[in-house]
């Protein structure tokens, strides 16, 4: 009975995992083994270099928006879960630019492997980003599907797939999410104010164009540099204590939420004024490689 049952458990355990795999992933249930080089010529082996341990991979190009929109996700799964021994790579596929530059751009730091086309077929990838999660013997237990509700969403049900693959050592869920970002879903425009309803839409357009118009060279005066700033939490921080500095604790507080955006060596933090209004709370132009406060105005101009 002992067995009967401790059967029972194993299948059912395989159950939940199975319902984290969607159909489309079924024609290639396992990831296959391939040799990748980082940028800098080290080379990667998988699944040698997995040490069998559960791997996250991410196959993207720099011009896919949808890939852009996931990434900075991907980036916080990497930071949460790489301490807790999950391997993440991605690799770039089908690129007619400069992955390197394009990472540093928008301020993201996970493991970049170069050159992975001849994966394409042996992967069965139709389209980007090709997201997926597999356990430590190479099973996909988890393949972003073709049109998920929102980053958010391809998120959440990765975490989920990882921490049922790693038990004890899962990492809680987050409570909340940083809104997707949905440029491709809209032109770029020069909106100054932004109404509550068009927040999501609107705000990376408006903060791409806002810093577009910014002089990188400018420093504030009498405002001490906050050192280097590897991500958006770390430029909101930058800001909130520049706002305390100069407009006092209580003032900064009344900003939140915050939204952080980087267009090149740049980060754009804006708060939000009491009227809930993008653009006519405080905003805050830090410099990526040393946090000299590049620009500090009330509102937008």
């Amino acid at each position: 009975m002992r067995a009967r049952h401790h059967t029972e458990v194993l299948l059912a355990a395989a159950a939940a995992l199975l319902l984290t795999l969607p159909a489309a992933s079924l024609a290639a249930s396992r990831a296959p083994a391939w040799t990748l080089k980082t940028p800098d010529g080290e080379t990667v082996s998988y699944p040698a270099d997995a040490q069998g341990q559960p791997t996250v991979l991410l196959f993207w190009p720099s011009w896919c928006p949808y890939s852009r929109a996931l990434q900075p996700y991907v980036q916080d799964i990497w930071e949460d879960y790489r301490d807790r021994g999950v391997k993440l790579w991605t690799i770039n596929i089908k690129e007619n630019g400069d992955p390197v530059a394009t990472m540093r751009e928008r301020g993201l730091s996970f493991p970049l492997l170069l050159d992975g086309d001849a994966l394409i077929d042996r992967y069965g990838i139709e389209r980007t980003p090709w997201f997926l999660v597999a356990d430590g013997q190479q099973r996909i237990v988890y393949l972003r599907p073709a049109d998920p509700p929102s980053p958010i969403d391809v998120a959440r049900d990765a975490r989920t797939a990882l921490n049922r693959l790693l038990g004890e050592r899962a990492v809680p869920l987050p409570e909340t999410w940083a809104p997707p970002y949905d440029l491709h879903l809209r032109e770029a425009r020069p909106s100054r104010l932004l109404s509550d309803a068009a927040d999501n839409a609107e705000w990376l357009p408006w903060a791409d164009y806002y810093l577009a118009n910014v002089d990188a060279q400018q420093t504030v005066a009498d405002v001490a540099p906050r050192g280097a700033l590897a991500d958006g939490r770390a430029a909101i921080a930058a800001a909130r204590a520049v706002w305390a500095e100069v407009y006092g604790a209580e003032q900064a507080a009344n900003q939140a939420p915050f939204r952080a955006f980087r267009r090149g060596q740049l980060w754009l933090v804006a708060g939000r004024a009491y009227a809930g209004r993008l653009g006519e709370g405080f905003i805050t132009v830090l410099h990526a490689e040393d946090g000299r406060v590049v620009q500090l105005r009330e509102s937008a101009p």
